[in-house]
C-alpha cells in the first residue's frame, strides 16, 4: 500500500508526523497519482483535482485540518482528521463515549439568556457548500467578532464573557463557547458540531467529535491514520 502527504512540510512536526505513520502501519511513500492513501489539507484548488482522482480509481482521500477544539486542547497537541471532507459530522468513523470522558472535560452549566449574542465567521476556506458563503452574515448579533486568522487579538473566551449565544456558520471557535455554556446556533448542514444546546445533545456531539481529533502522538504511532482510514 502506497500514500502521498501533500501537508506543507514546513509544518515539521505534524508533516513527519503523518509520515511516520503511514510508516509505522507498512504504507510505502509514493507519488499523488498512484498512492491509495492521499492526505490533504481542507480540500480545494489542486488538491481537490488530485483527490477527485484518487477517489475515481478506488483511493482513500484522508483530509487533515485544525482540530476543531482547538489545536492546543487541554494542554496537548491536535489535528482533526476525516474522510473526504473535514468539518462534517458523517465523514469520520465513530465509537463510544470513552474517547471524549477519559479527557475529564469540565463543561459549564448554560448561561442565562439575556447577554451579547455574537457572530463567529470563518475564513470561508474550501469549497462550495462546505465553506462558509462570502456574503453568509449572522444575523440578530450584538456584534460580530472577526476571525482572526494569524493576527494578534482578544483572547476568545475573554471576548464571550458576556456572551449567551453565538451565531456560526461551522466555527471551531463556537465550539469551545458550547464548552463554556454558551447556545451556539449553526447554519452549515451536517456540521461537525451540530448540538440542540441541552446537555444532553452537547454530550453526545462531543462524544462524536472526538473521534476526529487526534494528538500528534497518535498520528505518529499510526493508530489515527488506522482508524480514518
Amino acid at each position: 500500500m502506497k500514500f502521498c502527504n501533500r501537508l506543507r512540510p514546513a509544518l515539521h512536526t505534524r508533516f513527519e508526523a503523518f509520515n511516520s505513520g503511514f510508516r509505522a502501519l507498512g504504507y510505502k511513500e509514493s507519488s499523488a497519482d498512484k498512492c491509495d492513501v492521499l492526505l490533504i489539507w481542507n480540500r480545494r484548488a489542486m488538491d481537490h483535482t488530485l483527490a477527485k482522482a484518487c477517489e475515481a480509481r478506488g483511493g482513500t482521500v484522508l483530509v487533515a485540518e485544525n482540530a476543531a477544539w482547538g489545536n492546543d486542547f487541554m494542554g496537548g497537541h491536535w489535528c482533526s482528521l476525516a474522510r473526504g471532507f473535514h468539518n462534517e459530522r458523517w465523514r469520520f468513523k465513530q465509537g463510544g463515549d470513552e474517547r471524549w470522558d477519559s479527557l475529564n472535560v469540565p463543561l459549564a452549566q448554560w448561561r442565562p439568556e439575556g447577554g451579547e449574542i455574537i457572530g463567529l465567521p470563518q475564513r470561508g476556506i474550501g469549497l462550495h457548500g462546505h465553506a462558509m458563503p462570502l456574503d453568509w452574515v449572522p444575523k440578530g448579533c450584538t456584534r460580530i467578532r472577526k476571525h482572526p486568522g494569524t493576527r494578534p487579538c482578544k483572547p476568545l473566551e475573554d471576548d464571550l464573557a458576556q456572551a449567551s449565544k453565538v451565531v456560526t456558520w461551522g466555527s471551531g471557535a463556537a465550539i469551545k463557547a458550547l464548552m463554556w455554556g454558551i447556545r451556539v446556533e449553526s447554519h452549515m448542514p451536517n456540521w461537525i458540531g451540530e448540538q440542540d444546546n441541552t446537555d444532553d445533545g452537547r454530550l453526545a456531539m462531543l462524544r462524536r467529535l472526538a473521534w476526529a481529533q487526534w494528538r500528534i502522538a497518535e498520528i505518529e504511532s499510526g493508530e489515527a491514520i488506522r482508524w480514518a482510514i
